[in-house]
């Protein structure tokens, strides 16, 4: 696979990782960026839980209060507190970490694979520049953090109906783990670190994961992803053009690996825009502002991003400057109408090389029940 240009203040190159496309994957992904905002998040009156869960997904995500934190007075309000610190970068600390629990080699049964995190390579994958200690201090809590609340995020839910290549028997794909815990001498696995603690920040921790997210995430059998992870978590997210750029880039990779030989078929830019959360908030909020146009600005910005660093070939309508598309738009309240128009993005040439791969070797397991369920209530959480 040819290298991508990475462009970074101090040239560095972080480790390369990729970005998975699997349910259970999604499912948490989309939970942390949703969390600044709250979108799809909800209290469950009564169980002392938080559940986030999209309109027709087979997943959600759950995060519920130890019996030691209840008799310590912690309520629903602390939970929802934990959730609205998440945001688009922890979506590539997801990922990178995920990567380091990804084994080389196929494990024997039901053993756990293990990752020693060094928090300093996390902030380098997700592309912070630290320029100062106090900064990398802070960055450090905010990556321990992210660790402690992913080892909390149960993900609970099942795939469609898949089969083994070798026997044809079906696949087990029900899950209900969060991906990781943190094994330590100062948290054994039974009792893991509390989210509501401001705790010492340890330089380095390591992580197990859940014997079911190994098997849905890191299996051959099961594995859903695609490269350039650690291109889009290098591009700045903090002004609207690059944080726009990180979601298009992760939810185009959703689209591609779906649709890998499917050239025909594109994307709504809402399905870009509106799948995950961009760091700097709601793409509507902007489209409804005093300068609506403004995303359409932001929109051509983030095209350009992904074309400088290769995940966008220089073709379609990520050639088209901004001014031209901005005096396409037309008609009263065009708004609706950018939204759900069809775009017409080509992915650049390493992107290319691996949709060609997977569509010529039919890498990608098949569902042979592809049938959406239908919205409800979360299952009723015990307690």
């Amino acid at each position: 696979m040819e290298k991508s240009k990475r462009k970074n203040p101090k040239n560095e190159v972080p480790d390369e990782y990729a970005v998975g496309t699997g349910m259970e994957t999604k499912a948490m992904l989309r939970a942390l960026s949703d969390g600044k905002t709250g979108r799809d998040w909800q209290t469950i009156v009564g169980a002392e839980v938080r559940v986030h869960q999209t309109d027709g997904a087979r997943h959600r995500v759950q995060l519920c209060l130890s019996d030691e934190e209840r008799a310590g007075g912690l309520t629903t309000v602390d939970l929802e507190s934990a959730t609205l610190q998440r945001d688009a970068d922890d979506d590539f600390m997801l990922l990178y970490i995920s990567k380091l629990l990804t084994p080389a080699q196929p494990l024997a049964p039901n053993t756990r694979a293990a990752a020693t995190v060094d928090l300093d390579e996390v902030i380098k994958a997700v592309g912070w520049v630290c320029r100062s200690q106090d900064e990398r201090t802070e960055k450090r809590r905010r990556v321990w953090d992210f660790i402690k609340f992913v080892s909390r995020a149960e993900i609970v839910g099942e795939r469609g109906v898949y089969f083994d290549r070798k026997t044809n028997k079906p696949i087990e794909t029900f899950i209900e783990t969060a991906p990781w815990s943190i094994e330590d001498k100062q948290f054994p696995l039974d009792a893991q670190p509390s989210l509501f603690v401001a705790d010492e920040v340890p330089l380095t921790v390591t992580v197990v994961a859940s014997l079911k997210w190994t098997q849905l995430t890191a299996s051959v059998e099961m594995a859903q992803y695609l490269p350039m992870g650690e291109v889009l978590g290098a591009i700045p997210g903090g002004r609207a053009a690059g944080a726009w750029a990180r979601v298009i880039g992760l939810a185009l990779c959703d689209f591609w690996r779906r649709h890998p030989h499917e050239t025909r078929l594109k994307p709504t830019r809402r399905e870009l825009l509106e799948k995950y959360m961009p760091q700097t908030g709601p793409v509507e909020d902007v489209l409804t502002s005093s300068d609506p146009r403004r995303a359409v600005q932001y929109w051509a910005g983030a095209l350009r991003v992904l074309v400088d660093c290769d995940f966008l070939k220089d073709d379609g309508e990520a050639a088209i400057p901004y001014e031209d598309q901005r005096d396409a738009l037309d008609g009263y309240k065009w708004q609706v109408k950018w939204m759900n128009g069809k775009t017409n993005l080509l992915p650049g040439p390493s992107m290319q090389a691996t949709l060609a791969e997977i569509a010529d070797k039919k890498i990608a397991p098949k569902s042979r029940d592809l049938k959406q369920p239908k919205r409800g209530r979360p299952r009723k959480i015990e307690t």
